[in-house]
């Protein structure tokens, strides 16, 4: 109060300026304004501390209103919206509270079934872009369109490259866009030159899948450690790196066309060399790839495949054949990609686990509706 007094003086002291006064007491201007008018107003009476509640209550209902509602919510089990239309028409004269009043009332006197949590569905963990920094951090993969070849017959090519460096890794003439083909090529990159921290690809064979879930190749690369990463459907320009390559590798390897596949290849190796080699690309500062790329040595491909090592609060789940898990008696559907693997479930919420696979988190079981989202 002392403090308060001596504040107001000096505030109604012609010879301090609000803002002087304000400063002195390491205080705002509006507080000093405050306690200045009801201390000219009131005096000494007028700075003690004054109740900040309500006058009124607006929200508050009358007791013989409160029990009307009661009554109707323990004989109908509606809601607010219902209970009060009902009671306009049955009592007219009554002057009814607002519905969130009569919600509230409700929730206390246990009336309310709590709402269902509605769930979105999780959208793909996998459908976002990698940025990468370093050489051998993220590799970018591709099949060019076909073409038919002097003897009729289709190339397929596939080609792998370092998104920072644009090394080209891989251009291989396949006869088909099958996994059986892709594989043995990837492999090969990965034991000559290592695993990156991420792969992306588009979303068709044999990368991924139309809807975006779990592919055979994605689920390899997972027990790798090399996360998936998958471009939005109908954007090349997510790759547009790759795509750009993919257009030099067009005009100078397909007009015209080998006569076979192994010819092909020929001429894809000698694009190769002279794209890695010998040509200066812009976007690395007219360096050239084969200066700029280095080989992962920190990720040597492993020796003998890996398995999944989950913490001991994880409870490990084999997948079917026909892609399921068993939980709680259960069979829930998780991915045929995933077919006679180990997932580990991690309970998040009540009603709700985090399923990993490997070093990753693939989705969410929601055990109320018993389904992978």
């Amino acid at each position: 109060m002392d403090i308060r007094e001596e504040i107001a003086r000096y505030a109604l002291d012609d010879r301090y300026t609000l803002t002087e006064v304000a400063e002195r007491f390491g205080l705002s201007r509006p507080t000093v304004r405050l306690w200045r008018d009801r201390y000219r107003e009131t005096g000494r009476s007028g700075l003690v501390d004054r109740s900040h509640a309500p006058h009124s209550c607006p929200h508050r209902m009358a007791e013989d209103i409160e029990q009307l509602i009661v009554a109707d919510a323990e004989l109908y089990g509606w809601g607010a919206k219902k209970i009060l239309r009902r009671l306009q028409d049955a009592h007219p004269e009554v002057e009814l509270p607002g519905r969130s009043a009569v919600e509230a009332l409700l929730r206390r006197h246990g009336l309310v079934k709590p709402a269902r949590r509605h769930r979105r569905p999780a959208a793909s963990p996998f459908q976002r872009r990698y940025t990468a920094t370093e050489p051998g951090e993220l590799m970018t993969i591709d099949h060019k369109g076909q073409f038919r070849m002097g003897s009729g017959r289709y190339c397929y090519p596939l080609t792998i490259v370092d998104h920072v460096s644009r090394y080209v890794l891989a251009c291989a003439a396949l006869s088909s866009t099958r996994l059986s083909e892709a594989w043995p090529v990837i492999i090969r990159v990965f034991r000559e030159h290592g695993l990156p921290t991420a792969m992306q690809s588009d979303n068709g064979p044999p990368f991924g899948s139309p809807g975006g879930g779990l592919s055979t190749m994605s689920v390899r690369l997972m027990t790798l450690s090399v996360l998936p990463v998958f471009g939005r459907p109908s954007h090349p320009q997510d790759n547009g790196r790759h795509e750009r390559m993919h257009r030099d590798l067009k005009a100078e390897t397909t007009r015209p066309p080998a006569s076979n596949l192994r010819s092909q290849q020929e001429i894809f190796e000698e694009f190769v060399t002279r794209y890695n080699v010998e040509r200066p690309h812009e976007g690395i500062g007219m360096e050239r790839p084969a200066n700029v790329f280095t080989s992962s040595v920190a990720r040597p491909y492993p020796s003998r495949p890996p398995s999944p090592d989950y913490p001991g609060h994880f409870e490990p789940r084999s997948v079917s054949t026909s892609g399921e898990i068993k939980l709680r008696g259960c069979h829930i559907f998780v991915s045929h990609a995933l077919a006679g693997q180990t997932v580990a479930l991690e309970l998040t919420d009540e009603d709700l686990y985090t399923v990993h696979f490997y070093d990753f988190v693939i989705g969410k079981l929601d055990t109320d509706s018993n389904t992978f989202i």
